[in-house]
């Protein structure tokens, strides 16, 4: 990262600007007192804090819309919603997974603002691939019903996509306020039938789930003012990336390894145990905003400092995360048992049965993905490929064994649990026996007559 306020760095120099003439002095000029840096530090910080609050609003407008729906419509109409939402969830999560990590790894706000503009293009220009996706698999999956729910579905996606990948991009690029406007007037607008107490009918519901994600996508695209264009988006979409590659491999491995062993579990043992699964998972909800902040604003930070500071800095966060992590498991597994039917019905039994393992599976998942920032700043995109190959292999092969032959749900769980146990082993090794990146220093290079100090590779 270039110290300079293009950059979101620190600027430091004599006090002479771009083509300032008086002297070439500045050229050896020592850089101002460490006390001129706390107040940048803080500014950097309070950005980082904007945009975990951005996620947590990005994964509330998620939830009212599923809620907002599954109100208006019925439970055949609103299982086939959910199938096409699933399909969105599972392209969103590809897309940030490939497009999103090329944006959190530019090595400044510059190139951040760049690389975001060319993959909205790429994104649109793969728009006609997403619908068909989204409308052909849902439709198999459902026999062709409810066609205009899936095709409203799909057309939302390529939306969603380019909405989330300016939010990427708008964290990279120092302005995350952008993106938690746009996220919060989205939650605004889902939140207005549950505030004013209105019943929609399933058409109008559909339509204002529609609008609000284009008014969200509408601005922040006006707030960041990038306008993509086609031949470089063009040639962004060709572009090969492997780290992008090695972690789109990654969520491919754990989507595929998860949903596997589900469906196993709901034919061996029971849709019960699936359902305590999923629903012990899902009350893990606010760790999810946690690893997925890792993504989004924290790995940006680290990309653009020295490399020696990787271990420090992947090791703080995983610390703070696993504390979040056993605290809120703590205040789950403390739940009163009327509290816990009240949130999750007649299923929380089962969920509490699983969930101490739940909670040490979330645990090992945010100290691995701390660790996997650090590869990724790093570009180890061959050992990224390694770790979650590791994890895979424990979670379709052991969560299928385990299930076949304890047939209870807690057992899968201890699998689950122990896959993500061994992704953080794995990936910690992985991070710590890589020294050659550490033995990168800062360089000081000259932009016109300022100093300007890049640290890292």
């Amino acid at each position: 990262m270039a110290l300079d306020d293009s950059a979101g760095g620190i600027q430091l120099t004599k006090g002479l600007s771009v083509g300032d003439s008086s002297s070439d002095e500045t050229h050896q000029s020592a850089p101002k007192p460490l006390t001129s840096l706390r107040p940048r530090f803080n500014r950097l910080w309070s950005r980082r804090f904007v945009t975990l609050a951005d996620q947590g609003m990005s994964s509330v407008s998620n939830v009212l819309a599923v809620v907002l729906v599954a109100r208006v419509l019925s439970a055949a109409n609103f299982g086939r919603f959910v199938l096409g939402y699933t399909m969105l969830t599972l392209i969103l999560g590809l897309s940030r997974s490939y497009f999103g990590t090329r944006v959190s790894l530019a090595t400044s706000q510059d190139e951040a603002r760049d690389v975001t503009r060319k993959l909205i293009g790429a994104i649109a220009l793969t728009a006609p691939v997403m619908i068909g996706a989204v409308i052909g698999i849902s439709a198999i999956a459902t026999g062709g019903q409810s066609m205009g729910i899936l095709c409203i579905v799909a057309i939302a996606t390529p939306i969603v996509c380019v909405q989330d990948i300016i939010r990427f991009g708008s964290a990279a690029a120092g302005k995350p306020s952008a993106a938690l406007i746009s996220d919060g007037l989205w939650v605004v607008v889902m939140a207005l039938p549950f505030i004013l107490r209105i019943r929609l009918s399933p058409a109008s519901a559909l339509a204002l789930w529609t609008f609000a994600a284009v008014l969200a996508l509408v601005v922040i695209m006006a707030i960041f003012r990038e306008t993509p264009s086609l031949r470089p988006s063009l040639g962004e979409l060709r572009r090969r990336d492997h780290v992008s590659e090695s972690v789109t491999f990654g969520t491919v491995v754990a989507t595929v390894g998860s949903l596997w062993v589900l469906l196993i579990v709901s034919r061996v043992i029971g849709p019960t145990a699936a359902g305590s699964l999923r629903g012990a998972a899902t009350a893990m909800g606010p760790v999810n905003v946690l690893i997925a902040w890792i993504g989004v604003g924290l790995t940006p930070a680290l990309m653009r400092r020295q490399r020696s500071k990787d271990l420090a800095f992947c090791g703080a966060t995983a610390a703070m995360l696993a504390i979040v992590v056993f605290g809120w498991g703590g205040v789950l597994l403390l739940l009163p048992h009327r509290a816990g039917v009240a949130a999750f019905g007649k299923s929380w039994t089962g969920i509490r049965s699983v969930l101490p393992w739940t909670v040490s599976e979330y645990a090992s998942l945010c100290i691995a993905a701390a660790a996997i920032m650090g590869l990724k700043v790093r570009r180890r995109a061959r050992k990224l490929i390694w770790q979650r190959a590791a994890a895979g292999v424990v979670t379709i092969v052991g969560g299928t064994v385990v299930a076949l032959v304890f047939r209870h749900a807690w057992p899968v769980a201890v699998t689950f649990s122990a896959a993500a146990f061994v992704s953080g082993v794995v990936a910690w090794a992985q991070l710590r026996g890589d020294r050659a990146a550490e033995r990168y220093v800062p360089k000081r290079l000259y932009v016109g007559r300022r100093t300007v100090w890049r640290l890292g590779a």
